[in-house]
């Protein structure tokens, strides 16, 4: 069984634990589209007051954690489904075939209609 998880968050991390712990025979591929490890975004206000470093926000803080686990971690941004033949087509145009597949990838931020939003300097805090 080929298990896929688009989304490198919380949510996915956790469904590729779980999906190990009940079947150690499966194989289980994380994809996501950001660089860094799997990380928390509720803690980037702490990083941002640099009351921990970017290592504080990593989800497993353990290098190793997910091949460890046997969970394959994919960086990059899935550009196509394909329900009909079970597979993913990634931007690099590779694809990816699955069994099952879970799309964990959270929501957006919304910008709050308050003057001055737009200016320069100014973020949203994805949290």
């Amino acid at each position: 069984m080929k298990h896929v998880i688009i989304g490198a968050g919380p949510a996915g991390v956790i469904a590729a634990e779980t999906l190990r712990k009940t079947d150690l025979s499966s194989n289980v591929t994380i994809v996501g589209d950001e660089p860094e490890p799997p990380y928390s975004r509720m803690a980037l206000p702490y990083y941002l007051i640099e009351r921990i470093d970017e290592k504080g926000t990593y989800l497993r803080k353990d290098h190793g954690h997910f091949s460890e686990q046997g969970v394959e971690i994919v960086r990059n941004r899935v550009g196509a489904v394909d329900p009909a033949n079970k597979s993913l087509m990634l931007d690099n145009n590779k694809s990816l075939e699955y069994d099952k597949l879970l799309i964990a990838t959270g929501s957006h931020p919304i910008k709050p209609p308050i003057e001055g939003m737009d200016l320069p300097g100014i973020h949203s805090c994805w949290t």
